[in-house]
């Protein structure tokens, strides 16, 4: 089985807002439904679950006609409670994909792109390339090449992640919690993969959304 989860249990203090910018609207639609409409959409993922804040779980099930689980205070634990409801209601999952509500760029092809890729990787995270320079303290010259922004969306074969995911480690890049030896594809095809972190970002998507898709918000 193949499980869509989307976190959305952050309260968005850099936002600057009581609405989470989750839930603020985005060319006529919540910027939360992009995530949602895109899994729905999906031939390869067989559910689509939602992490929330207690506040917002009942609304957004009944306004999207998915289950909604409560988060937690940070984003390990709110992925923790995702796992561990899949583990317990869903024992069949094989693969998992998880995105952060805060990303409207996601697309239904990126979501089966990942699911597939699956076959042959353990892990799929999207990953971009760093294009200003870069500093480090200490280091006269830092070269970026060396490095990369790893983001959500990710997915990953659900068992070995739910062995190795703590929802206590200060990592916050999921696959850094994996052994090792486990099979990592960096996709970095996803280019405009914004995340709406200050009020200006709802301008910054809403102009990059009429630039590629015109009116047809609906098809991202």
């Amino acid at each position: 089985m193949n499980i869509a989860l989307i976190l959305s249990g952050g309260t968005g203090t850099r936002f600057g807002d009581n609405l989470p910018k989750q839930y603020h609207m985005l060319m006529g639609k919540e910027v939360i439904a992009y995530s949602i409409e895109a899994t729905l959409k999906s031939s390869i993922a067989e559910k689509t679950i939602i992490v929330a804040s207690s506040a917002h779980i009942e609304r957004l099930a009944v306004t999207y006609n998915v289950p909604c689980i409560e988060g937690g205070a940070s984003r390990n634990t709110s992925l923790k409670n995702g796992l561990d409801y899949i583990k317990f209601k869903y024992p069949s999952c094989e693969k998992v994909f998880i995105n952060e509500a805060v990303r409207p760029f996601l697309t239904t092809d990126t979501i089966n792109e990942y699911f597939l890729y699956l076959d042959e990787y353990d892990a799929v995270i999207t990953t971009q390339h760093i294009t200003d320079s870069l500093g480090r303290d200490g280091e006269a010259v830092t070269m970026r090449d060396e490095y990369y922004l790893v983001q959500a969306p990710e997915a990953f074969k659900f068992d070995l992640l739910y062995r190795h995911f703590s929802a206590d480690s200060p990592i916050t890049a999921t696959v850094q919690q994996l052994p090792a030896d486990r099979k990592v594809l960096k996709y970095f095809g996803f280019k405009h993969n914004m995340k709406i972190t200050y009020k200006e970002d709802l301008l910054h998507a809403e102009q990059i959304m009429r630039l590629y898709y015109g009116d047809k918000t609906g098809e991202v």
